[in-house]
């Protein structure tokens, strides 16, 4: 791509597609392919700039010391992307220089980082035979709240043809998770076998379809979306459970503490702490009357979490180092999670306790069986590394955990908005702790927007903590300012919204 035929062919390409009124992403996607570019470089052929000129205009937007050149637009884009190693020749960008490159070519941060990829206007017709079908087994009187018809859901479908843009409104989409039909839908989503086409077994199996449905797109719809649907169908299995006998009540008592345990869950992104405890230990109740000590022992975990959150290293690490002694049988990823929080508890008190943090990512990285709970499938070395990074900031460490974090941020899908809000909230928060404000009030930017959009009102409250961080230290900072006034909007939007 450096010789000059390269270049000719590169600029003769992007002319005649420009021409023909073909968007930039689009033809990305063709440089990528054609000349087996990078997807870096392959969005710079297609807006038509130079190594120097995009150093130019980048230095333009965001003066920094010393300068970018265009030999660092070089080294990022012979970078092979999220996984690949650095070398002399190839540097991966931060996180901060991927969502400047991503404005410069007006496209998303996961283009730079994946590639794009031709999506297709309108689903093809298995998809939307799918559709049709699901939505049709729901009696449509049974989802209140007509307005969700305006909201339209949007979310990309891999078939072997390219990727499929799905819109639905909020309702359909909420009933198609009723349904279960996500499974076809989203990727990985692990469900449990199909509801029948009418749409009326109401057995354990369907239940936690259901479930397994809303914690798989958990990420697509706010708390409180699936908070309704999830609470209305604890009702049905009750009434199951009355008018069933023997094991398969006790069946149907363990799928409830399952609900119980995701309801918490919700109910912590939603700030409701009392209310995420009181399900917590119904989730624990309802175990235990099942003989489900793994779940029981997963409610004690929870209950150490919301203690970290609290700075009660005690309480925390009592209830993580009970689990790990208890003499259940429990999973070995199970046990990982309580020496990953043990090791928050210790970083509280100012030590990095490195062989728990290390054990506790062997155990969740290769402890899996296939006998796992559902729950434990979203506890992955990524969570192992979210929680060392967090202890590396709570002992005094921050630096080490800037470089985890980063290198963690760019690998996050752009549909995952609450979970790229964590760890931006937590990059800013070590940013901050490492004496970086700007640096933190960039992250904490960031974070806000997909923590808006998923309504996770637990990142908010962590984002409130950073700003008060970052005005008490440096109120005088324009980024810290920035960040301030963005997110006190963002809070008063809130309220309006609510009144």
């Amino acid at each position: 791509m450096d010789a000059a035929g390269g270049r000719r062919q590169v600029r003769e390409l992007r002319r005649i597609l420009q021409q023909r009124g073909v968007p930039t992403r689009q033809i990305a996607a063709v440089m990528a392919e054609r000349f087996g570019v990078t997807p870096l470089m392959a969005f710079r052929h297609a807006t038509g700039l130079t190594q120097a000129e995009v150093a130019e205009l980048y230095n333009r937007k965001w003066p920094s010391d010393p300068p970018k050149t265009f030999k660092q637009v070089s080294y990022w884009e012979c970078w092979q992307g999220p996984g690949s190693e650095s070398s002399a020749s190839a540097r991966p960008p931060s996180y901060e220089d991927l969502v400047r490159l991503a404005s410069l070519y007006r496209c998303l941060v996961d283009d730079l980082l994946l590639g794009p990829h031709r999506k297709l206007p309108l689903p093809p017709p298995e998809i939307g035979e799918l559709l049709a079908d699901v939505l049709l087994t729901v009696e449509s009187d049974s989802y209140p709240g007509k307005a969700d018809d305006a909201t339209v859901i949007t979310f990309d479908v891999p078939t072997g043809e390219g990727i499929v843009a799905v819109k639905l409104s909020r309702r359909e989409f909420t009933e198609l998770l009723a349904a279960g039909g996500l499974a076809a839908l989203v990727p990985g989503a692990a469900l449990a076998e199909p509801v029948t086409a009418s749409g009326t077994a109401r057995g354990a199996t369907y239940y936690r379809h259901v479930l397994n449905a809303h914690q798989a797109g958990h990420h697509l719809l706010p708390p409180a979306a699936h908070l309704s649907v999830l609470q209305r169908e604890l009702h049905g299995i009750e009434k199951a459970r009355q008018e069933t006998p023997g094991v398969a009540r006790q069946e149907l008592r363990r799928i409830q503490s399952e609900y119980a345990e995701h309801i918490s869950w919700l109910l912590r992104e939603s700030a409701d702490l009392n209310g995420c405890q009181q399900w917590a230990n119904r989730a624990t109740t309802w175990a235990m009357e099942a003989g489900d000590t793994s779940m029981a022992a997963y409610m004690m975990i929870r209950t150490a979490s919301l203690a970290l959150d609290r700075k009660d290293h005690t309480r925390a690490m009592d209830l993580t180092m009970a689990v790990r002694n208890a003499s259940w049988t429990i999973p070995p990823v199970l046990r990982g999670i309580a020496q990953a929080y043990e090791a928050r508890g210790h970083a509280l008190t100012g030590t990095v306790a490195a062989a728990h943090l290390d054990e506790a990512t062997e155990l969740i990285t290769t402890g899996r069986t296939e006998t796992d709970p559902p729950y434990l499938r979203f506890f992955t070395g990524d969570f192992a590394d979210m929680q060392r990074a967090t202890c590396y900031v709570d002992a005094g460490q921050p630096g080490r955990a800037v470089t985890i974090l980063q290198s963690r941020i760019t690998t996050i899908p752009t549909s995952h908005r609450r979970d790229r809000a964590v760890y931006l909230t937590r990059l800013g928060a070590a940013h901050a702790a490492a004496q970086e404000p700007d640096a933190a009030a960039f992250a904490g930017l960031g974070a806000l927007t997909d923590a808006r959009r998923s309504a996770s009102e637990h990142v908010m409250t962590e984002l409130d903590n950073l700003a008060d961080t970052l005005m008490r230290q440096w109120p005088k900072q324009p980024q810290v300012r920035q960040f301030h006034e963005e997110l006190r909007t963002a809070r008063h939007s809130q309220l309006s919204g609510s009144v």
